[in-house]
């Protein structure tokens, strides 16, 4: 916790450096972070596998987006109703999809995500098709702005760490490792199950509506399914089981994507060979490895 609090500490100053840039960039590494950390209360904690995480996040952002240009609803109110209606349809494909165990689940989720996909795509009138929406407000100057996704990034999840050391957590990790065993002792798999999806979802969409007030423009690129397969890479990358992993990874991602992407557009198989010689060689992450250092460390100072 030292260690964390020093790094939101660390953040604090970066503002205050007058780079631009660097401003932006972080403030879209706190927004995927969360992005990524919600995404693990399901894959991590609950061991179901999701591709369909860009319709929670990608149906916050278009939400606030409408409702902001569109119909003129104040921005906060835009803000909270996108949030709500990420609960709604993490409900909707919680109750759909549930039912379905490992690559089944991991198919209906994407189903449902690129019918999304599909919808934004068509429906030029009211999203604006492959254009998007442009013009939402931020409603604060990029400096404040910063200040304001780092407080909203932070409590958000202290909730959900706060929900995965829980009693409803223990339970979705005793699922997660023997599911047959928990249900016997008279727990509903589908209720435990049903509230990851909504805690997931409904985070997501936190960080679904902040990636619209940051761009200041939504697209459907948020929507494809290759959205979703970020915050599955990074999981995979920081250890799926280690509450800091996706967020220590998350930053990792974003870095080394900015700096390779000035040298090669083929970016995608660099990281490719990297989650395989993860999954191969450190199963336990990035995170994995520095705790067995740790560990090692201790053990040689004994």
């Amino acid at each position: 916790m030292m260690l964390v609090s020093l790094v939101v500490l660390s953040s604090l100053l970066i503002p205050l450096t007058g780079n631009k840039y660097a401003l932006y960039l972080s403030t879209k590494i706190w927004i995927l972070v969360l992005y990524a950390i919600a995404f693990n209360v399901l894959f991590g904690y609950s061991g179901l596998l999701s591709f369909g995480h860009a319709l929670f996040f990608s149906g916050s952002a278009y939400t606030l987006a409408i409702l902001v240009t569109r119909l003129n609803f104040p921005l906060a109110l835009g803000f909270v109703c996108g949030i709500v209606i990420s609960a709604l349809f993490s409900i909707a494909v919680g109750v759909l999809s549930l039912r379905h165990r490992e690559i089944h689940f991991a198919m209906v989720t994407l189903a449902f995500s690129m019918l999304f996909w599909g919808i934004v795509m068509k429906w030029r009138d009211v999203t604006g098709g492959e254009d998007g929406i442009t013009g939402v407000p931020r409603g604060l100057p990029l400096f404040w702005f910063y200040y304001f996704s780092l407080a909203v990034v932070v409590l958000s999840s202290y909730f959900i760490y706060r929900f995965v050391k829980s009693d409803l957590g223990l339970i979705l990790e005793g699922i997660r490792e023997n599911e047959t065993r928990v249900q016997f002792s008279g727990h509903s798999i589908l209720k435990y199950r049903l509230y990851a999806m909504l805690v997931s979802g409904t985070f997501t969409g936190v960080s679904g509506a902040l990636w619209a007030l940051l761009d200041r423009t939504v697209t459907p690129t948020i929507s494809h399914w290759t959205f979703s397969a970020v915050p599955v890479i990074v999981t995979l990358i920081g250890g799926p089981q280690n509450f800091l992993g996706p967020a220590v990874s998350t930053l990792i991602y974003v870095i080394v994507q900015d700096i390779i992407t000035k040298y090669t557009l083929y970016w995608q198989f660099i990281f490719g060979v990297a989650i395989l010689a993860v999954v191969l060689f450190f199963r336990g992450g990035v995170m994995g490895i520095v705790e067995n250092y740790i560990d090692s460390l201790m053990k040689g100072g004994r």
